[in-house]
């Protein structure tokens, strides 16, 4: 029923303090507010996962990333090389998150 009703269309920019946009995705800003226990996940990362990334470093929610594909020498984030909530990022930088983050390599 959540599910159903997140798409559902009815909600208002005024009801959620508006839209927050990042490439073909779209929050209510409200919806995005700290909260504990908010998680971030990932499947099907590639070499480089922009969504977690935004995730950790905008909105400063932990995530987990699955991937079953991709070698870890060409992910720093599957490889556990990638800054993980040990500095504050760059947006022109590399791989990066401020709040931790776990990669699994599994598929589900």
């Amino acid at each position: 029923e959540r599910i159903v009703e997140s798409i559902d269309q009815s909600v208002t920019s005024e009801q959620c303090g508006g839209w927050h946009m990042f490439g073909d995705q779209t929050w209510c800003n409200k919806a995005m507010k700290k909260t504990p226990g908010v998680l971030a996940l990932s499947f099907g990362i590639e070499e480089r996962d922009l969504f977690s990334e935004y995730m950790s470093n905008y909105y400063r929610v932990p995530t987990k990333l699955y991937d079953c594909f991709i070698e870890p020498e060409k992910s720093p984030p599957m490889a556990g090389t990638a800054p993980n909530a040990t500095k504050k990022c760059d947006q022109n930088s590399g791989h990066c998150y401020e709040t931790p983050y776990q990669s699994y390599r599994v598929c589900l």
